[in-house]
């Protein structure tokens, strides 16, 4: 199965919407966030004995997402997107656990929809 990794830095300035919870993230650094990132590869490194080759992505642009609306809408995408890469027509217990914290609602298993 193919590797990928994330370079450590983040973007600076107004690339950055990390920035706009800094506070939170230290007093509540166990609470998740849902993030929206522009990637791109920074590098890639080549094993000279197997010859795999391992990407490193960068985040070129971060930005937190907030409102519940659109919060409804990324768990669609997000349930869409897992569905074609994988082929499985769920999510994960996992995935609906992390999302139900975020947004503190439940996920329909089987439509995506957000339950109240």
């Amino acid at each position: 199965m193919p590797t990928a990794k994330l370079a450590s830095g983040l973007p600076s300035g107004d690339a950055n919407g990390l920035l706009a919870i800094v506070e939170h993230l230290i007093g509540a650094p166990h609470d998740l966030h849902v993030v929206v990132a522009l990637v791109d590869c920074k590098r890639t490194t080549t094993d000279n004995d197997t010859g795999e080759v391992v990407p490193t992505a960068r985040v070129r642009r971060i930005e937190v997402i907030s409102d519940p609306t659109d919060g409804q809408r990324l768990i669609s995408l997000l349930r869409r997107a897992y569905e074609t890469r994988t082929g499985k027509a769920v999510l994960p217990l996992a995935l609906e656990d992390e999302l139900r914290a975020v947004f503190g609602q439940g996920v329909d298993p089987d439509t995506g929809e957000i339950r109240p």
